[in-house]
């Protein structure tokens, strides 16, 4: 993967990832385990696509181990920031307000959520 590009994930990619960065190196049969997909793919389907994502520079493959153990290589918090630039400039005009507002208007945040929620806001505000 050059440095520049921006990696992308397919929908099972991306379980993978969150696998992996939840949990830290694992195993295949771990990340098998760990998928919440439905249905389950197949050991051999995760074991691909783990090839296929070293492949792309997504994750590693720790070589001194017998079993085929992975881990990411990408961080989380750049791979989502990008994610969610790009659903921004695509499907909400480039306004982060559109998708706060739709977030808000279609999604049922608990009261705890929306305190959160507004808590985030009063803190950025004071910063500005």
């Amino acid at each position: 993967m050059r440095k520049r590009e921006r990696p992308r994930f397919g929908d099972l990619e991306m379980q993978i990832m969150n696998v992996l960065w939840d949990r830290g190196p694992s195993t295949v049969r771990d990340v098998l385990e760990a998928l919440t997909v439905k249905p389950t793919p197949a050991y051999s389907t995760v074991l691909t696509m783990l090839r296929v994502m070293q492949d792309k520079g997504f994750v590693g493959r720790d070589e001194t181990r017998k079993a085929h153990v992975y881990y990411a290589k990408v961080k989380e918090r750049q791979v989502k920031r990008n994610l969610l630039r790009d659903l921004i400039q695509t499907t909400f005009r480039g306004s982060p307000e559109a998708l706060l507002m739709r977030l808000l208007e279609d999604e049922k945040l608990s009261e705890a959520e929306l305190s959160r929620v507004q808590q985030l806001i009063e803190c950025r505000s004071r910063k500005e």
